[in-house]
């Protein structure tokens, strides 16, 4: 299992690992940081921020899926993702939560996101494919998807976004078996 590596740059060292019921203050931090600055891109499954320590401890506690973090050199999260498997098709999996803090893209770092993400779904027993979605008019995150090989599969019709905006959004699979 994918629990720790290391990014050696010029300077600056990053290291990514799954995140631990422990962990759960650092992940409200980093998720409720990336909903304040772009609700117009994360889609919340509840009002997370209401969320109590045993809501934040639930999420990490999901032995069907996994939370990461990005540290950067003073161990100081920086970046988060998730993955987690189908409830119906256990074959499949979501990839979900994607976040950088703006200081920190353009740097190639969301490659490790992808791949721990990617190398977690390998190691559970049976999961094959990976689905990602993402606003039609987010260029970024199309732009990483098909960086990683994920397939465009279709178009969904608009739906509303936290912010109140109605806009389409589109979905790309991956096949890892």
């Amino acid at each position: 299992m994918i629990e720790h590596y290391k990014i050696i740059g010029t300077k600056l060292s990053f290291s990514t690992r799954k995140l631990t019921v422990n962990d759960w203050p650092i992940l409200k931090l980093i998720r409720l940081e990336a909903l304040t600055l772009h609700p117009n891109f994360f889609s919340p499954s509840s009002d997370e921020f209401k969320f109590t320590e045993a809501d934040w401890k639930e999420r990490l506690n999901n032995s069907d899926g996994a939370n990461f973090g990005l540290f950067n050199e003073k161990n100081e999260i920086i970046g988060l993702t998730g993955i987690f498997r189908d409830r119906e098709n256990r074959e499949q999996a979501w990839m979900v939560a994607s976040f950088l803090k703006p200081d920190y893209r353009r740097r190639g770092l969301t490659k490790h996101l992808y791949e721990a993400r990617i190398q977690w779904a390998k190691e559970q027993n049976g999961i094959n494919l990976l689905i990602v979605h993402h606003r039609e008019d987010n260029e970024i995150s199309r732009k990483a998807h098909q960086k990683f090989n994920f397939q465009f599969v279709k178009k969904h019709p608009p739906t509303d976004w936290p912010n109140g905006e109605i806009v389409p959004y589109d979905e790309y699979n991956l096949k890892i078996k």
